[in-house]
């Protein structure tokens, strides 16, 4: 009886998040919320609203900054999106134990609930 699913997923989740995106079938999935998402196989497919995430300096595991990955994902996906840019390093769902985790919660709830 749900009218919207909305998906969130960090890091690995947000691969797989993504993932389901790419494979539901149209209005499966309102809105997505992609928070440092591993690399999307298909975000062209993702279907729903979609909010990607991520802080200015946060690392992959290899010492590469994780920006331009979280950019180029951006970029390939359909509209609609949004891209969320925060200060810090941190990773994925550790944002929140940061001075930027207020900010990152308003922002999250203010995609969901929006008409």
């Amino acid at each position: 009886g749900a009218k919207a699913v909305s998906v969130v997923g960090a890091s690995f989740g947000g691969w797989a998040a993504g993932g389901a995106a790419a494979e539901a079938k149209p209005g499966e999935i309102d809105r997505l919320v992609l928070l440092a998402a591993s690399s999307i196989d298909k975000p062209e497919l993702m279907k729903g609203r979609k909010l990607f995430i991520a802080t200015r300096d946060d690392i992959i595991g290899d010492g590469k900054p994780r920006l331009p990955l979280i950019r180029a994902l951006y970029q390939r996906a359909p509209e609609p999106k949004t891209l969320l840019i925060l200060d810090g390093s941190a990773h994925a769902q550790y944002i929140f134990e940061t001075d930027q985790g207020e900010r990152l919660m308003r922002e999250i709830l203010h995609f969901l609930s929006e008409p």
